[in-house]
């Protein structure tokens, strides 16, 4: 029998770093250790009552395909939530689409607007970061080109795109991804350095597509939004995920220059993707009403007390994570790698991602992602306290 046929791009992947951390605690829990799991961003806090009430109200008699563009009411919500947020006012018929959560949406991109064959189908993203954006560009037969930071970099603080992009790379780019709140650093980036990053890329003709999901997941000092900074040439990714607990509804809007959301809504008009509209009914309301978020804040600013508090007894170095409250970066021990340190705590029961699941660049590094409740991060902070 002939091979059958497979997309090349299968043979440069790993295993996603989310899949491995299951297996890692399925094999825990096998051996009966208690599991403190800090691995998979997905916290554990009941998702608000009244956004639960209107998804169960809002599921039909007759379950119909949901419309690419989503709900008028919808983007109408997500316009007054930028305006509200970032003073910005967008057209909500065509500068916002809403998405299914915004792992699809990133995942997407690549394949809207690089062309496989040209000579331009660079995508360049700022790395440690989240692996969809490799992912995005390796299936859609793009270039990846990471771009590292550096712990020189002011802790992953307004990196110098300049000097961090290759000589023989520069005119490969098409499409860079930016990332603010940072994942998995948890540092910021202020409204000066969005500039500069508009700047650079537009005089370049590259589109900036900017992950801004954890920008409502902060500790007192909101983040901006690169809409306040630039719309020409700009795509801006969010979720409600994070802020208001609905990691499964899957709901979250992309949002920015008209003809680039033209293009995007053409696309995904193909590959059928649009959020269901029980989804939306509770996304309605979600990116209606802060004060949900903001009892969502309290509790991790609470967490990351604790843990701040802890690493700095134990000697423990948290890198960037200025306003960050869902996730830590920190140090590993002199003298162990990323995976050793993770597999070493992992045997207490304590689950942590290591830098290296965010790329090459974060070696030397460990990602806490503050999902188990106040009482589970003190008993993870005693069990961690006895393995020191």
């Amino acid at each position: 029998m002939r091979e059958l046929p497979s997309n090349p791009a299968t043979r440069l992947l790993a295993t996603y770093p989310m899949e491995r951390l299951h297996d890692l605690k399925n094999s825990l829990r096998a051996r009966g250790i208690t599991i403190y799991d800090f691995g998979t961003g997905d916290p554990i806090e009941p998702t608000p009552a009244f956004l639960r009430e209107i998804f169960i109200k809002s599921v039909p008699t007759v379950s119909q395909y949901p419309t690419i563009g989503g709900m008028p009411t919808l983007r109408a919500s997500i316009g007054k939530y930028i305006k509200k947020r970032f003073g910005v006012d967008l057209d909500p018929e065509r500068e916002i689409i809403p998405s299914s959560g915004s792992k699809e949406a990133i995942y997407h991109l690549a394949s809207a607007f690089i062309d496989p064959r040209g000579a331009r189908r660079g995508v360049a993203y700022l790395e440690p970061c989240y692996a969809v954006y490799r992912l995005g560009a390796l299936f859609a037969g793009a270039e990846p080109i990471a771009l590292g930071l550096r712990d020189d970099d002011k802790f992953y603080f307004r990196p110098d795109l300049p000097g961090r992009v290759p000589k023989d790379a520069g005119d490969k780019i098409a499409i860079l991804w930016i990332n603010y709140p940072h994942n998995p650093t948890g540092a910021q980036m202020d409204l000066a350095g969005l500039r500069r990053a508009a700047d650079w890329a537009r005089e370049r003709g590259i589109l900036l597509a900017c992950d801004e999901c954890y920008c409502d997941v902060h500790g007192g000092n909101p983040a901006p939004s690169m809409l306040q900074a630039a719309r020409e040439g700009i795509l801006v990714f969010h979720s409600l995920s994070k802020r208001s607990g609905m990691t499964g509804y899957r709901q979250g809007f992309v949002a920015g220059d008209p003809k680039l959301i033209a293009t995007y809504r053409a696309v995904r008009a193909g590959i059928g993707v649009a959020p269901h509209e029980p989804g939306q009914h509770a996304a309605i309301a979600a990116w209606s009403d802060e004060a949900h978020a903001e009892e969502r804040r309290k509790v991790f600013a609470a967490k990351r007390d604790l843990f701040l508090t802890f690493f700095a007894g134990a000697g423990i170095r948290v890198v960037a994570s200025e306003s960050a409250i869902l996730y830590l970066w920190i140090a590993v021990p002199a003298g162990m790698n990323s995976q050793q340190y993770a597999l070493k705590l992992a045997e207490t029961g304590i689950v942590i991602s290591p830098g290296t699941d965010f790329g090459a660049a974060g070696e030397g590094f460990a990602r806490l992602a503050l999902v188990p409740d106040l009482d589970g991060c003190r008993k993870a902070i005693e069990t961690w306290r006895k393995c020191l």
